[in-house]
């Protein structure tokens, strides 16, 4: 795999991570608007395309005030816009979250493990982040097998916006330890 960050772009073997702009609304909504993607997800899919441009100026937001953020996620072989993955906070949490939305028809095909791994890379070897967690519904058993898989282990469970969630983490030494194979 190959994960390299050129211009604020992170690139993966297939994948193309960029900033969002206004004009990405329409076909961001095509993986923000489906309830199915969304299922999981607080308060749920954007109710139109206006509601995906205020999802794009909040990522927006995130960037100006942390440096960091979410990306639209740019499939190479037919250069469109898949989803948005990328890092970021959420209200009333100190932790910096690693999350991720694909269309559908993106699904179970590995490019969820590819995409995280290298926002992982990049949120330990260029941020210097102390540690990522993922907050997942439970019940999402697709995003807890992912997090599994990258390493986040189980940290706490706890109720948030009315809705129960599991964060699962890994620090700065473990990742690091991990990827030199060292016992933690």
């Amino acid at each position: 795999m190959r994960d390299v960050l050129l211009d604020g772009r992170l690139e993966t073997e297939r994948t193309v991570l960029r900033r969002l702009t206004s004009d990405d609304a329409s076909a961001l909504f095509r993986s923000v608007g489906d309830p199915a993607v969304m299922r999981y997800w607080y308060p749920g899919p954007d109710p139109d395309v206006a509601g995906a441009a205020r999802r794009i100026a909040e990522i927006d937001d995130h960037w100006q005030a942390h440096g960091f953020g979410d990306w639209g996620v740019v499939s190479k072989l037919e250069g469109e816009l898949i989803g948005f993955a990328g890092l970021h906070r959420i209200a009333d949490m100190g932790e910096v979250n690693i999350g991720f939305v694909l269309q559908r028809d993106r699904w179970r095909k590995g490019l969820g493990f590819e995409i995280a791994e290298a926002v992982l890379t990049y949120g330990f070897q260029q941020l210097r982040l102390p540690e990522v967690v993922a907050v997942v519904d439970p019940r999402n058993t697709a995003s807890v097998r992912l997090a599994c898989k990258c390493g986040l282990t189980p940290r706490q469970r706890f109720m948030w916006m009315g809705r129960e969630r599991q964060a699962y983490g890994v620090s700065l030494q473990e990742w690091e330890a991990g990827r030199t194979g060292a016992p933690t």
